[in-house]
């Protein structure tokens, strides 16, 4: 969509070669789809006297790990909430580069949603998520 209505040549470029080569990221592992919260980052988390709140759900079915990148994102939970969902869910091989990908959703959404201001991010995490690639064996 953002390249129908920019025509944001460097994006267009990158592009190209990604979806040629992200599946590269995902090697042998097998994805179990979950239902994930979908929006799930700082600003939709509060809490009660004794329990914690999730709110604003665009919930659907995927990758967990997908679930993941967007709560790292934007200001992001504490080292405590990742140390506790791995001990639940340990990483894949592959988890980090994963996630540049994962991210990359969501930047491509918000640059959709609310314009060029995510452009910057979202070619360098396109850049990174290619390094990402080069880099496996």
């Amino acid at each position: 969509m953002i390249a129908k209505k920019s025509s944001d040549r460097e994006l267009i470029e990158l592009w190209s070669e990604l979806q040629l080569n992200f599946h590269k990221l995902f090697g042998t592992i097998t994805i179990q789809p979950s239902l994930l919260h979908g929006d799930l980052w700082a600003g939709n988390v509060g809490e009660l006297v004794d329990q914690p709140v999730m709110f604003d759900p665009a919930s659907f079915y995927g990758h967990h790990e997908l679930e993941l990148s967007i709560s790292s994102m934007f200001g992001g939970f504490e080292p405590t909430f990742f140390k506790s969902y791995h001990s639940l869910i340990p990483k894949d091989d592959g988890f980090a580069k994963r996630q540049d990908l994962y991210k990359l959703f969501h930047y491509l959404n918000h640059w959709n949603h609310f314009g060029t201001s995510y452009r910057s991010q979202t070619i360098s995490t396109m850049r990174k998520v290619l390094k990402n690639i080069n880099t496996l064996k």
